[in-house]
């Protein structure tokens, strides 16, 4: 038995980051009958841990009563059951909200042992340690007792405390979440999460994270998925300003007081810029290079093409994307002024969430590049560019050309200043 640290909810804010900050997986467990009340302290729980811009997945492994989708405002979608029992593409699993990774319950299932025990488990805490990201896994008592994975910790939801929690496999409790300090009276629990409405996303915008999601499993853990998610949470706030001066009497020394002092100069914050436009998809490469050298020359919208290889014998595609953006948002408002100044027709333009392109190597020649069949742009910075990329795997077919072409480039996320 370990004796369990208090940790209510008003101050989570405060004793959550020390507590996960060295963590790669946690597990989050309800000893509660009031699943919502759990579901929105995980819920609580991540967004804290995400506040600083820290990558952070959390999944519902209440599999009998899943509430946590309901919580964040999702709706009844397919999740971690169907990705691991039913090879359902996680594009329908993987939702990014407020800055966390989201991946609900999904479809019910007649076998919760063999996904707690499931082998990807502990291949995604290494990935996660790896990337510095952290997992939270929001599990029951059973759960936790068949997980394949050993937990860094477990911090238990317990609206009312918990004085003791027996622990498997000596995994360190890490506190109790409950209402108070002190035991409440009855209490009503916490309505569901409103999620703004506007701009909802569209089903085929998932497409992009689920790529990132699926490439990262395949790499023992969600590496990609950590360094590409979109940039929800804001900066932490500036200080307040310190307060003026006190009033004194006029005198001949010379004033002291700070007001008009010069600011220090703060560095712009860089960030990676992994949302796009895709406006158009051309069978011909010089099409998709006209258009996107159109976009940059007459509208200062610097663009990318990527090639698209078909399934089977099928022909290859080339996107056509507008701009580079820190999140989705921003993007949003991006596509709405190519509409309002008819650069795009009103409903054209899907955005996605590609973060990464081949840069070239420094003195290359952009016509030299094109005449090798490469899908090379210069853009805004004066580097050059080519493509843009959900996940590594994605840029398989431009890696090849580069390596025909003899032409040495490095695939790396879209670095800027949102």
């Amino acid at each position: 038995m370990s004796t369990a640290r208090q940790l209510p909810l008003s101050r989570l804010g405060h004793l959550v980051p020390p507590l996960v900050n060295d963590a790669a997986l946690v597990g989050l467990v309800p000893f509660t009958n009031d699943l919502p009340w759990a579901a929105k302290a995980a819920w609580d729980i991540a967004r804290i841990a995400a506040r600083d811009g820290r990558r952070v997945a959390l999944v519902d492994l209440c599999l009998e009563h899943p509430a946590l989708h309901e919580v964040v405002g999702l709706n009844v979608t397919e999740g971690i059951v169907d990705a691991f029992e039913y090879g359902v593409s996680l594009n329908k699993a993987a939702h990014e909200i407020t800055g966390v990774f989201i991946i609900p319950a999904g479809s019910d299932t007649a076998k919760p042992a063999e996904v707690y025990a499931h082998a990807r488990w502990p291949k995604l805490q290494a990935g996660f340690r790896s990337e510095g990201a952290l997992l939270l896994a929001l599990l029951p008592p059973a759960g936790l007792a068949q997980f394949s994975a050993t937990p860094d910790g477990v911090i238990v939801l317990a609206p009312e405390g918990l004085a003791d929690f027996a622990m498997p496999h000596d995994v360190p409790l890490l506190g109790v979440v409950r209402d108070r300090w002190l035991p409440s009276s009855p209490r009503v629990s916490p309505p569901p999460l409103p999620i703004p409405v506007a701009d909802r996303p569209r089903r085929g915008l998932r497409v992009a994270l689920a790529a990132l999601v699926v490439a990262a499993l395949a790499v023992g853990g969600w590496a990609l998925l950590a360094r590409a998610r979109e940039a929800f949470v804001a900066p932490p706030a500036a200080p307040p300003p310190p307060p003026p001066a006190p009033t004194t009497a006029k005198t001949s020394a010379p004033s002291t007081t700070t007001t008009n002092a010069p600011r220090k100069a703060v560095a712009a914050r860089r960030d990676t810029l992994g949302w796009t436009i895709q406006l158009a998809a051309y069978a011909s490469l010089d099409k998709a290079l006209a258009h996107a050298d159109r976009l940059a020359a007459d509208a200062g919208v610097p663009a990318l093409v990527t090639p698209v290889p078909q399934v089977g014998n099928g022909p290859m595609w080339y996107r056509v994307l507008a701009g580079s953006y820190g999140t989705r948002a921003a993007a949003g408002t991006a596509r709405a002024e190519l509409w309002r100044r008819g650069l795009a027709a009103e409903g054209v333009g899907d955005l996605l969430l590609a973060p990464y392109s081949y840069h070239a190597p420094a003195g290359a020649s952009l016509d030299q590049l094109r005449r090798r069949g490469l899908p090379a742009v210069r853009w805004s910075t004066g580097v050059i560019l080519l493509g843009a990329f959900e996940a590594p795997e994605q840029a398989a077919y431009t890696k090849a050309a580069l390596k025909r072409a003899g032409v040495r480039a490095n695939l790396l996320p879209r670095m800027g200043t949102p």
